[in-house]
């Protein structure tokens, strides 16, 4: 049976009362919540991947734990710029370990997961795969035999979106040529520019989802990295296949539901 997991990225949980430009991340993410919970009940797995908390601090770890008790998937919780490891560790004890990178197996496929976070980066956003990581991934990538899938929170490559690429993963490039020397990665997922984006890079396809909050306006080229749209908000369906994975993008507050129309012509 095909294996279906939830994907969610930039979920930027803030105090109540703080916005984002005009949006309620706590509300945005209990409607995506609540959405999964609803339509994608058979889901075997939550992956949040990074930016978890805007500012990083204890008690937005904390409003993110208390919503988090209240939803019914297994759940793995991966970190992006605008977390902070200490505050993290206080709040989620059970993932104090030094990065947040690991993997999980459904049926044939393995799910790595990535911590591209660099809280030394000169530009406070960009991020890092150090040796240690790197060491790490080239180890994942060799062992066992199945399908490969790899999910981070910073994009490897240029998106188009030139204040989004300045704080992308600043070693990019040579991570994913180590990801597409093996031949078992069948994708990588990622999230941090808040917008549904596909590319390919040596036979290996990456693709990016949206924020349950808000996202990032379509405007190419040059532009802040702080540039945000009240857009829907959304999250990832990825359905496993040992041959052919699939990722679909769901968005949530839309102004309807579906409605069948006449076939007959």
């Amino acid at each position: 049976m095909t294996s279906k997991i939830l994907l969610m990225s930039d979920i930027h949980i803030t105090v109540s009362g703080t916005d984002i430009v005009g949006l309620d991340p706590q509300s945005r993410f209990r409607r995506c919540l609540d959405h999964a919970a609803r339509h994608h009940e058979d889901a075997s797995h939550l992956f949040l991947l990074g930016d978890l908390t805007h500012y990083g601090t204890q008690v937005e770890y904390e409003i993110l734990r208390e919503i988090l008790s209240a939803q019914p998937f297994p759940v793995t919780l991966m970190l992006g710029n605008h977390d902070r490891r200490g505050p993290f560790a206080q709040v989620f004890p059970e993932h104090s370990a030094a990065f947040q990178q690991g993997h999980q197996d459904f049926g044939a496929t393995r799910i790595l997961y990535l911590d591209t976070m660099d809280e030394n980066a000169p530009n406070k956003h960009s991020g890092l795969m150090c040796p240690a990581r790197l060491s790490w991934l080239q180890a994942q990538l060799e062992a066992g035999q199945g399908p490969i899938i790899v999910l981070a929170h910073h994009h490897m490559l240029a998106s188009g979106f030139e204040g989004m690429d300045e704080i992308k993963l600043s070693n990019g490039l040579a991570v994913a040529e180590m990801i597409a020397g093996s031949s078992r990665c069948q994708m990588v997922i990622n999230g941090h520019i808040h917008r549904i984006i596909f590319s390919i890079f040596k036979g290996v396809a990456h693709a990016m989802i949206k924020s349950p909050c808000h996202q990032m306006p379509m405007i190419l080229g040059k532009g802040a990295s702080s540039l945000s749209v009240a857009e829907p908000g959304g999250y990832g369906v990825l359905l496993l296949d040992p041959t052919s994975p699939v990722l679909h993008h769901v968005d949530v507050d839309l102004p309807s539901g579906p409605v069948e129309f006449d076939l007959a012509s």
